[in-house]
């Protein structure tokens, strides 16, 4: 769960977040679920959203290299609990993740802050990334 939502929730704002610590969670919350997802078959790609709009907040899309991994996958994923909450699965019309991606979010300059309706993708840093595909 997006940590400023939690906050906001408790009364707290999310200035208070120790960023450096949100960042630590995430990225191995990010090397849990690409491990996981990639027992199904190989991930080409995998985001996880920043924004905190209803139908945004708390999204991980993955795109792997066959569609019978991406079947495997939201079969055994769905219904799952993670963190204690379920998770659902579902197939995704969105091809090109790059179409999807908020270009002036990328850019620090989005204007429609957290309910913007493009991906606001939360940072994964690149030895990470370079690592878990590698392996995978």
């Amino acid at each position: 769960q997006n940590p400023r939502v939690v906050l906001t929730t408790v009364g707290q704002m999310p200035h208070q977040l120790d960023m450096r610590k949100v960042q630590e969670d995430f990225e191995d919350f990010y090397e849990e679920v690409f491990e996981e997802l990639a027992t199904f078959g190989e991930v080409e790609a995998m985001n996880v959203c920043d924004n905190l709009g209803d139908h945004l907040v708390g999204n991980v899309y993955v795109k792997f290299a066959d569609e019978e991994a991406a079947a495997a996958a939201l079969q055994k994923m769905n219904g799952r609990f993670y963190a204690g909450r379920m998770l659902t699965a579902e197939f995704s019309p969105v091809s090109d993740f790059r179409e999807a991606r908020c270009r002036q979010f990328d850019d620090g300059m989005c204007k429609r802050g957290d309910q913007c309706n493009f991906m606001h993708l939360m940072r994964v840093p690149q030895s990470l990334r370079r690592d878990l595909f590698e392996k995978q």
